[in-house]
């Protein structure tokens, strides 16, 4: 019996269809909360849970154009689900017939501080118009078009002003129950910020009332007069928004005219405090029914003070249109409903809405036809409706029984010299990527067709959703689309008439997340090899050479074109430039060293490869036609020795330094070479320096005998002819060197040279003068041993119109694996300035340790990175990452580290072979080079060479790599026994009811194949065609029935101690099949049944899986959860059941089982120990032991929960519990049962979207990089500043939870002091507007103590913290302790704790001192300490 009843949900009160048991359960939970918020008896644990998001989710739900931060940029914005990023259109430049090529978004800002999640989202303010051109004195409206619009490139920016608005706004609307406004501006130093204003909603009792769901602006404007120095506008807005619920309200506002909100902002003193409305009234309006669409239609001609909004309404059986009108003078107290007008039957389910640009004139659009209506004011509207012939059959049929449906529309962006007068054109896009273009004609004749004419505009490779839109790239470039995917990636594509739509860029999706697995491989690896055993055994053997990491799978995507494997990858990206160069035996092993620099005579790229005993130079042609060839016959390099550096000038002058000289060539300029060869000595060290604006430098280190000098010099010409001169006498070095490093600061020369005695040795010199000493440091390890050296900017930043100074870094890369960043004073005069700089109190030492980080155990190598000056690459063990600091360097402001992952733009699965040797183009290479862009990166890998573009975004990303598959998975798991991933597919089969290719034919019915798929994780798969013969992977009918579908698999060692068995156990279920069926057992019914099916894998010669099927068991309901438990027994859920079966091995068979009756299903079954953990489907966590004859009960959840995953933390005696409401909870097992047999509840956490699937991963697996507080213990020989604390307070486990949107969390648990500490700082950050901008009124007035009340308060929200670390986290935290406010002595000013009153900074030191106990640091380091364990807390575990 089940009954509506009003349930709590994330604070809200919701109709929810309980039964009685779950309402009685219900009741017992809010006995047992008044029971929690006692303080906990002794023996309880005291846990706080910390999460943070780690991947954001992939899915966008809108794509919008527009300019919201200067009329001159032409910007895309991407509204996620609880964030939104802006990215910039570029590129554009016109190349032969073909204009606009090479065209890019690239991100510029995201915001993701809403704390809250995106319901809708449009644009306020000038409507969307092709680009034109802004000049002084002419005039420019929708009537005019009288200057030529220019492409991105073409078109300089113009200055920013700070008093300047945007011409368009974005609204939001957030699930907090809030509209926002905001739009983006650039500051002095041309940084990107966001200025918002917040206006609330009203709350509703019932959510299908709540206001944000639909979202419509009025798109009426007039356009605006520019005159010298001035600008006039007459009605610059969209005068109107309507906001609406589910059902029944609608909220209608009128808007201010921009002119209006400009007046407001430049009435504040400083841009970031202003504050503007753009709202002006509001009304709200109460209808009967759901709403399904709503939109503002465009007025008539001659009506231009008319506003209209239109609404399609459901109510009972009928779909009514519901149509108000009013004078935008007049106010919204003359708002005026028309008649409701019932649609067809056709018609009651509306895909799209689109409002015509003539006229009052709308299209509907339905699964089979569009209905263009006009007249809507005259009475009830007239339509024409036209078929929409599928004309291309369904890209998958076999994905779903119906026709694939309209999910968007778009208007392509014209010129009005490109456009037809009283044409609409429009394009319609289809969930399977197919693209319709339509045109719509206003016309007066009732039987003229309104839509003149329909064609195919092409098919997208892609499964399309609601983010589709089209992009301004200027009058004359081809209509160019953008469009996200669902549950496959999405892309930017041109769309040229009768031709299929070319492809140009790619956005990333690996939605569905199901079925995610962590294994530990050694690799990465990679053999583009299929059946071939012997490069399988070569890529296990150099798997060796790596040491073991956590790698990240997931089954993603639907259907045979988009389902896949995705290995999760965090990181930086490398993206593969053209294909893949073979150098063979060219490129051969014992390479010291790669440099590339260009050849200007024949437009190309000189290789210059360094062996032990000789050097190799390879001319690599501009051409892709072209193959590379040995550039033997250049007799102006030494190509007999070792080369020790190299490098190309300015001017074109290729450089290069050998043990016995330096040799200097310049092709293409009659220019004589150089060979300069030092007297009675040999050059062991040499570095490159091109000073600005002038000549390029060259140190040189030379050995004379047991001497060491140093000497430097420039390169010119003179006399046609290529000079070297020397600058000073060479300066003597107290030691051997072991790398040297130039930069160029404040018109001086800055050498660095590191030595075989731990030091690093720093020289200085004017422009024309020689060396002389300036500084030396001592590393604190007498093994220290630099033997590499680079020197990096810290980027400037800004903070509220304070610049803060960046400086330089010098970045050492050491023999044992170790990377030490210093910061360097290079100041001239003394250290009166340096002390005054120096953020590290080192007082008038010109450098200071900033940060060390481990990378590895054998050398590592830096370079500098060419074209960004903030930015070094760190090569160490087959690893290339990238290293940067943003903002001034300090103790508190870690560099950001990423993995570098290469990619292939034509190969999703694309793994990179083992590195051998990696260069980065020059900076000098001059336009023209098509093929070789300055700051490239080559990787020399094996015989092979592969140029690759890296990203410029610091910040780690998600980059994904795919593993394809025929089909859609559905499971997996690593299988360390075969050293495979182990994964379930499904493969379907379309049957028609007629031909597949004609018009309008519908699926029949489809045939379920499923299938096990044996993965190589570093071998691309090669994907199997349908029709393939090739069925190692898939399950025939002898082991499978008609409609069975594969749940869940497992892999089982059952041993009876002597003998031990290898099997895969797969859960199934099955729905009605029949009566033809063989296959089924005569003995089950045509309800839904389930098996367990047991496999036993065999690998073959050639590493080929082949399962042989062992047995089966038969039951009457789905089994959809089974897990091991000893050494030969299952467990395992059949319905409301539990299983437990033991399997005599000796005969064969299993007997006869034990059963346990739940209330409902089972979604997971785990074992520890002699427990039996169940999560289930409608009540929560059960904890069951097995008795001598059955199973017994022994603990219960309190709480009726719709659980979806649990995890069980053995060392806290926890289990970690989510549901599908978005619930985290901790469940403690005491160690006997209570009377009540139930598990307390130690904490619960609230999350925006409900974790499906848990894992655990250690944190000091990560095989890189690794900070020095982290891996002081399996590098001991290190010798660090090491903070007492580490080893103590940073939780070595953590948790990994994945949602089906995509997004991946991490959950770590602390302690009591931990907890307290956190929940302190989280408290002043949620009342910080640079932190938590969109608080609710509910958190301001939050006490700041931490409070124990509800278990809720034991979560701190992670993503929250890493706002505060991100944004000057030691300027903000004294801002936050500095804060004293009269008005409310409790809550913001002081805390009561105990009977005594406490200031913040007291509360804050008491806390950090709780936390750290015997390790309390200084009184003056107390917010150094906090801020450096708050970033190692929440580090990422992947």
């Amino acid at each position: 019996m089940s009954v509506q009843a009003q349930v709590m949900v994330h604070g809200r009160w919701t109709t929810r269809t309980l039964d009685i048991q779950q309402i009685l359960a219900r009741n017992r939970e809010e006995k047992q909360e008044m029971v929690d918020q006692v303080p906990p008896e002794q023996g309880h644990p005291v846990l706080g849970i910390i999460t943070r998001t780690l991947i954001r989710s992939p899915v966008i739900k809108s794509i919008i154009p527009a300019r919201i931060r200067h009329r001159s940029k032409n910007d895309v914005v991407f509204v996620y689900d609880d964030a939104i990023v802006i990215k910039e259109v570029l590129g554009g430049e016109r190349i032969g017939d073909d204009p606009f090529k090479d065209v890019t978004l690239e991100d510029l800002i995201e915001k993701r501080d809403f704390d809250s999640p995106i319901r809708a989202a449009r644009i306020l303010g000038l409507p969307r118009e092709p680009k034109v051109p802004r000049f002084p004195g002419k005039f420019w409206s929708q009537h005019t078009d009288s200057h030529r619009s220019q492409s991105p490139s073409e078109t300089k920016p113009e200055p920013l002003h700070d008093n300047e608005v945007a011409p368009q706004i974005l609204v939001l609307t957030l699930a907090s129950r809030s509209l926002l406004f905001l739009f983006a501006y650039h500051d002095v130093h041309e940084q990107v910020h966001f200025l918002s204003n917040m206006w609330p909603l009203p709350a509703q009792a019932e959510d299908i009332q709540e206001l944000g769901v639909h979202l419509a602006v009025d798109p009426k404007w007039v356009g605006f007069l520019i005159l010298e120095g001035s600008r006039t506008a007459n009605d610059f807005r969209s005068r109107a928004m309507a906001v609406g619920a589910h059902e029944d309200r609608v909220a209608i506002y009128t808007l201010k005219s921009m002119e209006q909100i400009r007046k407001e902002v430049q009435r504040q003193d400083r841009l970031d405090a202003k504050c503007f409305s753009p709202i002006h009234e509001e009304q709200f309006i109460e209808l009967d029914g759901a709403i399904l669409k709503m939109e503002f239609l465009h007025p008539s001609k001659g009506d231009e003070h008319h506003v209209i909004l239109l609404l399609v309404v459901s109510k009972g059986q009928r779909t009514l249109l519901v149509r108000f009108k009013w004078d935008c003078r007049a106010g919204l107290s003359m708002v005026e409903r028309k008649p409701s007008q019932v649609l067809a039957n056709s018609e009651r389910l509306p895909l799209l809405l689109i409002p015509l640009t003539y006229g009052t004139s709308f299209a509907l659009v339905c699964g089979h036809q569009i209905t263009v209506y006009k007249d809507i004011l005259t009475g009830n509207a007239r339509g024409q409706t036209y078929q929409l012939t599928h004309n291309e059959p369904p890209e998958e049929p076999g994905s779903s029984e119906r026709l694939p449906s309209w999910t968007q529309w778009a208007r392509p962006m014209r010129p009005t010299k490109r456009r037809e007068p009283d044409i609409d054109n429009v394009y319609l896009c289809r969930s399977d990527g197919v693209v319709r273009f339509i045109d719509i004609k206003e016309t007066s004749h009732p039987t003229i067709p309104m839509i003149s004419s329909t064609h195919d505009a092409g098919i997208l490779k892609a499964n399309l959703s609601s983010a589709f839109a089209t992009l301004d790239l200027g009058p004359e470039s081809n209509d160019v689309v953008v469009a996200a995917g669902e549950m496959s990636d999405g892309g930017m594509w041109y769309l040229k008439p009768r031709q299929p739509p070319e492809q140009v860029g790619t956005i990333r999706n690996w939605t569905p997340l199901r079925g995610i697995t962590t294994a530990q491989i050694c690799g990465p690896t990679s053999y583009r090899a299929r059946n071939d055993n012997q490069a399988l055994q070569k890529a296990n053997m150099l798997s060796a050479r790596f040491s073991k990491s956590d790698r990240l799978f997931a089954c993603s995507g639907r259907g045979p074109r988009h389902g896949a494997i995705t290995e999760i990858r965090m990181g930086t990206e490398a993206v593969k430039l053209g294909p893949t160069i073979e150098l063979g035996e060219l490129g051969d092993n014992g390479i010291l060293d790669l440099w590339t620099m260009p050849d200007r005579s024949n437009i190309g790229i000189y290789l210059l490869i360094a062996r032990p005993t000789e050097t190799e130079l390879i001319l690599l042609p501009s051409s892709i036609e072209q193959d590379p060839q040995a550039a033997s016959e250049v007799e102006e390099l030494n190509l007999h020795e070792r080369t020790i550096a190299a490098g190309s000038t300015a001017e074109g002058f290729i450089l290069q330094v050998t043990p016995s000289s330096i040799n200097a060539m310049a092709q293409g300029y009659g220019i004589l070479p150089l060979a300069w060869h030092p007297e009675e000595a040999t050059i062991t060290a040499a570095s490159f320096l091109t000073i600005p604006n002038r000549t390029t430098v060259v140190l040189i280190v030379l050995r004379r005998r047991d001497e060491v000098y140093l000497h430097h010099g420039h390169f010119g010409s003179q006399a046609g002819r290529i000079v070297f001169k020397g600058l000073g006498d060479p300066v003597r070095l107290p030691s051997e060197t072991s790398s040297v490093a130039l930069h160029w600061v404040e018109n001086r020369i800055i050498a660095f040279v590191g030595t075989l005695a731990a030091t690093l040795q720093i020289y200085t010199a004017k422009a024309g003068s020689g060396l002389s000493p300036y500084f030396e440091y001592s590393f604190d390890d007498p093994f220290s041993i630099c033997d590499s050296l680079a020197v990096i900017m810290t980027k400037t930043q800004a903070v509220k119109y304070e610049e803060v100074e960046g400086g330089q870094l010098v970045v050492c890369g050491f023999r044992n694996g170790t990377v030490r960043t210093l910061w360097f004073d290079g100041g001239t005069d003394g250290g009166s300035n340096r002390s005054e700089r120096n953020v590290f109190g080192t007082g008038g030492v010109p450098l200071a340790l900033c940060e060390s980080l481990i990378f590895g155990s054998t050398a590592v190598k830096v370079m500098a990175d060419t074209t960004r000056n903030s930015r070094a690459f760190v090569v160490c063990e087959q690893t290339v990452c990238t290293l940067e600091y943003l903002g001034a360097a300090s103790p508190t402001n870690p560099a950001i580290v990423n993995k570098l992952w290469l990619t292939d733009p034509n190969s999703q699965a694309f793994q990179q072979d083992p590195l051998t040797c990696v260069a980065q183009a020059s900076s000098n290479i001059p336009q023209g080079y098509s093929r070789f862009a300055a700051g490239s990166l080559f990787y020399l890998t094996g015989g092979s060479l592969v140029l690759a573009d890296v990203s410029s975004s610091p910040y780690p990303e998600v980059v994904p790599r795919r593993l394809p598959l025929i089909g859609t998975p559905t499971n997996m798991l690593y299988s360390e026994r075969l050293g495979k991933l182990v994964v379930l597919y499904n493969t379907t089969e379309a049957r028609y009811s007629g031909t597949p290719l004609r018009k309008g034919t519908a699926v029949r019915r489809k045939a379920l194949q499923p299938a096990i798929a044996f993965v190589h994780h570093d071998v691309e798969p090669i994907r199997l065609d349908q029709d393939e013969e090739d069925h190692l992977n898939v399950l025939d009918a002898s082991c499978v029935l008609p409609g069975e579908k594969l749940l869940g698999l497992m892999e089982w060692f059952p041993t009876d101690g002597k003998k031990h068995f290898h099997m895969l156990v797969v859960n199934t279920s099955i729905g009605q099949a029949g009566s033809q069926d063989n296959h089924r057992p005569s003995n089950l019914s045509q309800a839904v049944i389930g098996r367990l099916l047991f496999f036993s894998p065999v690998l073959d010669a050639v590493d080929d899986v082949k399962l042989r099927q062992k047995i089966h068991l038969d039951h009457k309901a789905e089994i959809r959860a089974v897990a091991p438990y000893g050494e030969s027994s299952l467990v395992y859920g059949c319905g409301n059941d539990i299983f437990f079966r033991f399997l005599d091995l000796e005969k064969k068979k299993f007997k006869q089982p034990m059963k346990l009756t739940l209330r409902s299903p089972a979604v997971q079954i785990s074992v520890q120990g002699v427990n039996i953990h169940v999560s289930t489907e409608l009540h929560g966590h059960h904890i069951v032991s097995v008795g001598a004859d059955t199973l017994v009960p022994r603990w219960a959840d309190t709480t009726a929960r719709n659980s979806s995953c649990h995890l069980i933390a053995p060392d806290q005696s926890l289990v970690i519990t989510t549901d599908l409401e978005g619930r985290i909870a901790g469940l403690w097992q005491p160690p006997q049962p209570q009377l009540n047999r139930t598990t307390p509840l130690i904490f619960e956490a609230f999350l925006h979207r409900p974790i499906t699937k848990l894992c655990s991963v250690r944190r000091q697996k990560r095989q890189f990089p690794l900070n020095q507080l982290e891996r002081r213990m399996l590098h001991p020989h290190v010798n660090m500043k090491v903070y007492p604390w580490e080893e103590r307070y940073i939780p070595q486990e953590a948790m990994l939870g994945t949602s089906e949107d995509g997004r991946v969390y991490q959950v770590s648990l602390v302690g009591e002091a931990s907890w307290r500490l956190l929940a302190f700082i989280q408290n002043m950050a949620m009342r910080e507007p640079e932190i938590c901008p969109y608080p609710s009124p509910r958190v301001r007035d939050r006490d700041l103590e931490p409070s124990m009340t509800r278990k809720q308060d034991m979560h701190i929200d992670g993503d929250i913290l890493i706002r505060f670390l991100e944004r000057d986290s030691k300027t903000l935290l004294k801002k936050m302790l500095a804060v004293r406010d009269p008005r409310s002595r409790m809550l913001l000013d002081e805390m009561l704790v105990d009977g005594v009153t406490e200031d913040r900074c007291h509360r804050f030191r008491t806390l950090t001192a709780e936390v750290f106990k015997d390790d309390v640091p200084k009184h003056e380091e107390t917010g150094e300490t906090v801020l450096k364990w708050l970033r190692l807390l929440l580090m990422s575990a992947i």
